[in-house]
């Protein structure tokens, strides 16, 4: 049990990842049949998040799920070299990613030492990867409230990851956000971010990106996102699923708006 429970936390931000992605192709109604974007997402998640783990049989998968991911990236342009400058651009969340552990390990350097920085980055590395990657390129104009939305919602969780993470930052000696704040203060915030996600569906659904049924559950996830993110700190018992169980949030908006596309397909 205890390792089936390692390898699902290991893989459980990837595959988080791939329900955004999904998200954002329903929402654009786009297939949503996954392709090597998909495994270069997925690998280079995990590695993104355990290649600085103090464990090495997690850099270990991690340095492997990243090479994999890799290959996946480079596929579609050894069959077609005229991609490569758009696969390039879509290259930059790994700078974002770089700056953000100090561009070298353990990972306590760069922009996660820095109290807004941290969650920031991580807001914006989401959207980017989760709205504009899995888009073409000419439809990114119209995508803004799409992607200050997401990021918005990232911006949530991340503030919610560092309230768990807060023993492991003390003893690490970073500086996060929400020690800086409070936890009144920072759940102000979280709930001020959510809110403006909640600004931009209804921007969205204005401008005709997305009907009004999937601006409904959007709306409902952020409400759900909510009271999850104010209940689950009072559980102490669930102490270790703590950030699993807030990541799963991504994947319980994915539903609730895939659910909502089949109530209501769009005509």
């Amino acid at each position: 049990m205890s390792l089936l429970l390692s390898f699902f936390r290991l893989f459980w931000v990837a595959c988080c990842a791939l329900t955004l992605m999904a998200q954002t192709r329903l929402l654009l109604n786009m297939s949503m049949a996954p392709g090597w974007l998909d495994g270069f997402v997925f690998g280079g998640t995990v590695f993104g998040y355990y290649w600085t783990h103090p464990n090495r049989y997690y850099r270990n998968i991690a340095l492997s799920t990243g090479f994999l991911g890799g290959i996946c990236f480079m596929i579609p342009l050894i069959a077609s070299p005229a991609m490569i400058p758009g696969q390039l651009f879509a290259l930059t969340p790994v700078l974002f990613w770089l700056a953000y552990y100090g561009f070298q390990r353990p990972g306590n350097a760069g922009l996660r030492g820095l109290p807004f920085a941290k969650p920031l980055t991580i807001a914006l590395t989401w959207a980017w990867v989760t709205v504009l990657l899995p888009t073409p390129p000419a439809q990114w104009t119209n995508l803004l409230f799409l992607l200050l939305g997401r990021a918005a919602f990232v911006f949530a969780l991340a503030l919610a990851y560092d309230l768990c993470d807060t023993e492991y930052d003390l003893r690490h000696g970073l500086r996060t956000l929400t020690r800086s704040l409070g936890i009144d203060r920072t759940f102000t915030l979280i709930y001020g971010s959510l809110a403006l996600g909640g600004i931009c569906i209804f921007a969205n659904q204005h401008f005709n990106i997305y009907d009004s049924p999937k601006a409904a559950a959007l709306i409902a996830s952020l409400g759900i996102s909510a009271w999850w993110l104010n209940y689950l700190p009072h559980k102490e018992a669930w102490k270790a699923l703590q950030k699993p169980l807030i990541d799963g949030l991504m994947v319980a908006q994915f539903l609730l708006v895939l659910l909502t596309d089949y109530a209501f397909p769009r005509t």
